[in-house]
């Protein structure tokens, strides 16, 4: 009991919750410079272009207000992460408009880093069999093409981020509108029950056509394990 009160006081003084003790003098001030040296780098190497937006002396006060927060977490790689819910959240900031969409195309790349996957076995694309997407990819669709630095508004800019296991990196491919569509109902719905869905959505009759015009890409999909046979 004694060891969870001094660790909860620690976490109290690094946070800023509770004022140090004789500051200027306390070593206890020297490891709270350090807890936000670690967590200015971490974010910083996770998230350079966004970091580089905000400026060392913005980020460096918000990343004190994040400390303060007490995120929680083992894992000091899934610190970029929390830090990006922690502005979100607290709509800290909403005056840079693409700031979410970079944010999330810098920090997934960590996360996807850092996933444990078991490799799947290479399975060839079969509209019969059960396929839905990946654990070591992510996709979303952007407002801002910010993969091309490109921070102007648009409608919709698709993009899956995905692990590639024999390169052991993390690689983005752009995809259309109606592919990504088409990957969200493969969530919780068979390929041909997304075909159908897909097709109604856009009231095609002709599924066969759907098939031609997909099929070359589920397939490549499926060889970078973006989608996997569910066992």
């Amino acid at each position: 009991m004694l060891e969870r009160d001094v660790q909860k006081r620690l976490v109290d003084f690094i946070s800023g919750t509770v004022e140090i003790p004789d500051e200027p003098r306390n070593p206890i001030r020297i490891y709270k410079e350090l807890v936000h040296y670690r967590f200015a780098e971490v974010i910083g190497n996770a998230m350079p272009d966004f970091s580089q937006i905000l400026g060392d002396e913005r980020l460096d006060d918000l990343i004190y207000g994040f400390i303060q927060s007490k995120p929680q977490t083992p894992f000091v790689w899934q610190v970029p992460s929390l830090f990006m819910k922690y502005l979100l959240d607290f709509h800290l900031v909403d005056d840079i408009a693409y700031a979410q969409d970079l944010m999330w195309f810098e920090s997934v790349e960590v996360d996807l880093l850092m996933g444990e996957y078991e490799k799947p076995k290479a399975e060839v694309f079969n509209w019969d069999e059960n396929f839905s997407l990946s654990k070591s990819m992510r996709m979303k669709s952007l407002n801002y093409a910010v993969n091309q630095n490109n921070f102007e508004k648009i409608d919709e800019h698709p993009l899956v981020m995905y692990y590639h296991f024999e390169q052991f990196n993390v690689f983005f491919q752009e995809i259309t509108p109606f592919m990504f569509r088409f990957l969200s109902y493969l969530e919780d719905m068979l390929p041909r029950e997304a075909l159908m869905s897909i097709c109604a959505d856009f009231h095609i009759s002709e599924e066969n056509e759907v098939k031609e015009l997909l099929q070359g890409a589920l397939e490549e999909f499926s060889s970078l394990n973006i989608i996997n046979k569910e066992k």
